[in-house]
């Protein structure tokens, strides 16, 4: 890319770092976004990999991360799914999936930006976890009714899509991967974890599958983050350097890739959660990121970069509008002892450098959620769908073959 695009990019990212928090809806703490994105960088590529199948259990499937010394995965049935079955679509808040799950988010809130989650956009279809997305109508709502139907003053294009949580909430240590296929639309498809209290989350894929509408640039990535909030004043912390986006070679944009003309691929995301202040990224079972305690390690083509987070004057320090990490250390294969070099030679968190979690990290039970939605940044840009491919399920859908979770047991 040239340097004049990246400099205008990087200018216009950083106006909307400013600009993120600023919205008269964080007056309401429970109903803010957890998530407040940050632009995608242009990282060299990792090889191309094949396309995985989408024809295995996952049982049959190795974890890819280490359990530990003496320890064992243990699959945690309650949270895991392989979606082999049907559920229709319902007009109510409902379980199913053998009580797995219900068909909204986990508190009453019904979604940021001009998103409007509704009970009848969850399905599951014998073989996959169908999350679609529809154009919101106010004459003619689906449930539940909102109680914000001017959401970012614009309900000319509000969003009514599909919101799951599990009823089994997840702490550390664990292990949890889904295998996704992303909407081929300006909308975000998400699989994180979140507090009941909202105020930590970990996400373990958010990805902006569509290239209409200006978001070209963005649908090629994949995020992986966290945040650490305050509700009130709503306050929120992630980590926003350049390593936080993954792009992987052969993919122009994840939409497009995930759709495959039909014959959808999809692409394993997973969370290796081993403490409050240790977290591992897997794509494709490949770890690809490594956050520990004061330091970052990033999988960039073949080189890792072991880095860590500085301040001035109390406040992190950005350049061209993303969060500056020093390098401390490269080499060519993940080392977590050279992650914790570098960790040790940081004065600054990479997991929570305000404190907001008064130094416990990220220690609490969290729920599973799995959704679609269209956040307040893009449609600020006006990057939002339109009404013909709100109604395409060639774009407009989410698909999630399996979901598992394992937590590691002593032999």
């Amino acid at each position: 890319m040239k340097k004049n695009i990246k400099l205008f990019i990087s200018l216009f990212v950083f106006t909307i770092l400013i600009s993120c928090g600023g919205s008269d809806d964080m007056t309401e703490p429970m109903n803010e976004d957890p998530k407040d994105e940050t632009p995608a960088p242009d990282p060299d590529p990792d090889p191309d990999p094949d396309p995985e199948p989408d024809s295995e259990n996952f049982a049959d499937l190795e974890v890819p991360a280490d359990a530990g010394t003496g320890m064992i995965w243990q699959l945690q049935a309650d949270a895991s799914d392989d979606f082999n079955y049907s559920f229709e679509e319902a007009d109510s808040k409902t379980n199913f999936g053998e009580n797995k799950w219900y068909n909204f988010y986990h508190n009453d809130w019904d979604g940021p930006g001009t998103t409007y989650w509704k009970y009848n956009h969850v399905s599951v279809d014998g073989s996959d976890l169908i999350l679609r997305a529809s154009r919101w109508s106010r004459t003619n709502e689906d449930q539940p009714i909102t109680g914000a139907p001017n959401k970012m003053g614009r309900p000319e294009d509000g969003i009514s899509s599909a919101c799951i949580t599990s009823n089994t909430r997840v702490k550390f240590p664990v292990f949890v991967e889904a295998k996704v296929s992303v909407a081929n639309i300006v909308l975000a498809s998400d699989v994180w974890l979140l507090s009941q209290d909202d105020t930590q989350e970990i996400d373990i894929i958010e990805c902006y599958g569509g290239k209409e509408q200006g978001n070209g640039f963005f649908s090629k990535f994949i995020h992986l983050s966290h945040h650490s909030f305050i509700r009130q004043p709503f306050t929120d912390y992630q980590p926003r350097d350049l390593g936080s986006w993954y792009e992987e070679s052969g993919v122009a944009n994840w939409g497009d890739f995930h759709w495959n003309n039909g014959e959808r691929k999809y692409t394993r995301i997973a969370v290796n959660w081993i403490s409050p202040f240790h977290f591992e990224y897997y794509i494709d079972g490949e770890v690809v990121r490594v956050l520990y305690d004061k330091a970052a390690a990033t999988k960039n083509g073949s080189t890792w970069t072991y880095a860590y987070p500085t301040m001035t004057g109390g406040q992190l320090d950005f350049v061209n509008g993303y969060q500056q990490l020093t390098t401390h250390s490269t080499n060519s294969n993940y080392s977590l002892d050279s992650l914790k070099a570098a960790s040790e030679a940081s004065s600054v968190s990479i997991i929570d450098p305000f404190d907001y979690q008064n130094g416990n990290g990220m220690d609490k039970e969290m729920d599973i959620i799995i959704n679609v939605e269209s956040q307040n940044w893009h449609v600020d840009a006006n990057r939002t769908p339109t009404d013909s491919e709100l109604s395409d399920p060639a774009k407009n859908i989410m698909k999630v073959d399996w979901i598992r979770t394992y937590k590691p047991v002593a032999q």
